[in-house]
């Protein structure tokens, strides 16, 4: 069983600042993690809720998302592997001997940690019918910061504001989605039709979208209301220099009834 970055994902908090059913063909008792992929993306910036829903006064619009590392692990009903789980966020703790991460800042960053999985809905895993490919779905909505148990943490990159400590990130994903496609797998059913991967993925694809409020108390210029938009790609700065990552580890039921 992977303990994956999880559990050191939640210092971050800390160095940085210094359930409908799912559809036919697809896994209600699955997993996945991955350590492997990256993303960029865009983020327009808003004074009021109104104006974010409607894509209107932007007062920051579509400022360009850098290039980072990503981590996804969620799990649901699968508790020989591990407890429901729903974190998506940047993998900012792998390190080098010359020094940390260049995803380890907050320009770029986000943390959507979910311990007790109480803001994930539509949660979905599926295998492609030649075991070849991998698909993770999700959305949720108020995601939040600030409670230690269950552990909730919820930071966005405050772009267009003045750089300052983690705190000047946190706040609520008022609703978000993501998906995550890992292809170039190759996937093993066991007797009870557990597929699970044995091999990391050639390429990653998905997204990470929604809107996040700014709720910080120590930066009030970095309140306001983000629209976000961030696509995965296969460029991981941790895999490229050797650090040892995580293996991927994918896993579900069934089948789909659709090729990749």
């Amino acid at each position: 069983m992977k303990k994956f970055g999880l559990f050191i994902a939640i210092l971050g908090v800390a160095i940085i600042a210094s359930s409908p059913a799912a559809a036919q063909g697809e896994s209600d008792n699955f997993y996945a993690a991955s350590e492997l992929f990256g993303y960029y993306g865009t983020v327009s910036v808003y004074d009021t809720w109104a104006d974010a829903n409607s894509g209107r006064n932007a007062r920051c619009s579509e400022t360009v998302w850098p290039q980072r590392d990503g981590s996804i692990f969620v799990v649901k009903n699968v508790p020989d592997y591990f407890p429901d789980y729903n974190l998506i966020l940047t993998n900012w703790y792998a390190t080098n001997g010359n020094g940390g991460s260049p995803s380890n800042t907050n320009e770029g960053f986000f943390q959507l940690y979910d311990e007790d999985t109480d803001a994930w809905q539509n949660q979905k895993g599926s295998w492609s019918r030649d075991m070849d490919t991998f698909t993770v779905s999700a959305m949720g909505r108020n995601a939040t910061y600030g409670s230690v148990d269950p552990e909730d943490y919820a930071r966005l990159w405050n772009a267009c504001a003045p750089p300052g400590s983690g705190e000047s990130t946190a706040g609520t994903f008022l609703r978000y989605q993501y998906q995550l496609v890992a292809t170039g797998l190759n996937g093993f059913e066991d007797d009870a039709g557990f597929i699970t991967n044995t091999t990391n993925a050639s390429d990653y694809s998905g997204y990470f979208r929604g809107i996040f409020r700014n709720e910080s108390t120590s930066s009030p210029a970095s309140n306001g209301y983000y629209v976000f938009d961030l696509q995965f790609n296969n460029i991981s700065w941790a895999a490229e220099y050797g650090l040892d990552p995580y293996p991927d580890e994918f896993g579900g039921k069934q089948k789909t009834n659709k090729t990749k």
